[in-house]
């Protein structure tokens, strides 16, 4: 039988959809939470339970998501939406604790922890990486080939990590921490 090789650019790609699909897996993962908690908050809505949760609860899951909130600042500056977003839920925790609704808080506030937890992950396994690197410019296109003819196929924007594969003259070949697989000129990408 002959042998087949497999290319080192398809291992590449096989390896960003392995990080892609864990990336999926675990955003499912945070949805299936948050869903599964809005539908308790329904059921014990409906049912009158209205104080299942006090004001002791809600205290401490807004610390604690407060915590996980601003140590996302520093760590995870490419994720800029995502920390808005987490930062959202927890003034939104802050409301409905002002307005006495304890339950409301809690759901809230481990809505944020629950989107925090995910980026500090993401941020892990960049600060692990001994060969990420990261853009240096505000807005860089992540191409289909090492040329600027070649078509752009993600915009990538500043201190968003990678992990280079390989290079073809001034060209490297890319993976994000999400999955995409791309080339970007070298000198568009430095160390931290």
């Amino acid at each position: 039988m002959p042998v087949v090789r497999v290319s080192p650019d398809a291992e590449i790609y096989r390896h960003a959809q392995r990080e892609y699909i864990g990336y999926l897996e675990r955003e499912v993962e945070r949805l299936r939470s948050d869903l599964a908690q809005a539908e308790e908050a329904m059921v014990a809505i409906e049912s009158g339970l209205r104080t299942v949760y006090s004001r002791a609860d809600a205290v401490s899951s807004l610390a604690e998501a407060r915590i996980a909130v601003e140590r996302l600042d520093s760590g995870i500056p490419w994720r800029e939406s995502e920390i808005h977003e987490a930062r959202a839920k927890l003034e939104e925790a802050e409301r409905q604790f002002q307005a006495g609704h304890a339950g409301s808080a809690v759901f809230f506030a481990s809505r944020a922890q629950r989107i925090a937890r995910t980026l500090s992950d993401e941020a892990r396994q960049v600060a692990e990486s001994e060969s990420a690197l990261f853009v240096n410019s505000a807005r860089v296109n992540l191409r289909g080939g090492p040329s600027t003819i070649e078509p752009v196929i993600g915009v990538l924007t500043r201190s968003m990590p990678v992990f280079p594969e390989r290079r073809e003259g001034q060209w490297m070949l890319v993976r994000t921490p999400t999955g995409s697989v791309g080339w970007i000129h070298a000198s568009l990408l430095g160390e931290r």
